[in-house]
């Protein structure tokens, strides 16, 4: 993953890889770090993930999300204190989707690694994550299958489980009860402002422009 620093927050994004683990670890000891923004990460290496998730959870951090945040990266949100999606005009559109650990070379689900992931999400979702959608989310047949969340808006359906083969996603998908708040995924209904990411800096003129650091950080 692209990893930057902002003040006390660290934003992350792109794929999560082996050799990222390194680099998240020499942050949190180069400067204090309160906040983890994760943004438009596929996932990927699982085993890097959870040991940014533990320093996330041992450092009391707190994350947020901005676009589409899925398996690997959705275990690293889940470490969150405090988790809540960004607030910015496409929030609408922000996913969080979790499914089956699998062998990224074969596609081949590891059944070995189910009961940890499963376990890990209901310790950090405070045991509210409900069971008939954990078994959704880890009884999968092809990698590709998931459990996604959006942000719940009263009215609408906001929980779907989608196979490789469904399309439109997500209204190809199968429709679920529940919603991320009380599934234990986000802690708060509040989206967060990310100008209070951002202290303003005592070098900056009356009436600069001021842009969005999260925007930024996901430039290509």
């Amino acid at each position: 993953m692209t990893i930057l620093r902002l003040d006390t927050n660290l934003i992350l994004y792109g794929k999560v890889l082996p050799e990222d683990l390194a680099p998240f670890r020499q942050e949190l000891s180069r400067a204090p770090v309160r906040h983890v923004v994760l943004a438009e990460s596929p996932g990927g290496d699982l085993r890097s993930a959870y040991g940014i998730a533990d320093l996330i959870r041992k450092n009391h951090l707190n994350t947020s999300v901005k676009g589409f945040c899925v398996s690997s990266c959705a275990v690293m949100f889940m470490a969150g204190e405090q988790r809540q999606i960004i607030e910015e005009k496409n929030y609408k559109k922000t996913i969080l989707g979790f499914h089956a650990p699998h062998n990224k070379e074969t596609k081949e689900i590891s059944v070995d690694g189910v009961p940890r992931l499963r376990e890990y999400l209901v310790k950090t979702s405070g045991g509210k994550f409900p069971p008939e959608l954990l078994d959704k989310a880890m009884n999968i047949r092809d990698a590709s299958d998931m459990l996604i969340f959006y942000y719940p808006e009263e009215g609408k359906q906001s929980v779907w489980f989608c196979p490789a083969n469904a399309r439109p996603r997500p209204k190809g998908c199968e429709k679920l009860e529940g919603d991320a708040l009380s599934a234990g995924i986000i802690t708060t209904l509040a989206r967060l402002d990310v100008s209070t990411l951002d202290p303003k800096p005592e070098t900056e003129k009356p009436g600069e422009e001021k842009t969005d650091p999260v925007d930024k950080s996901v430039e290509r």
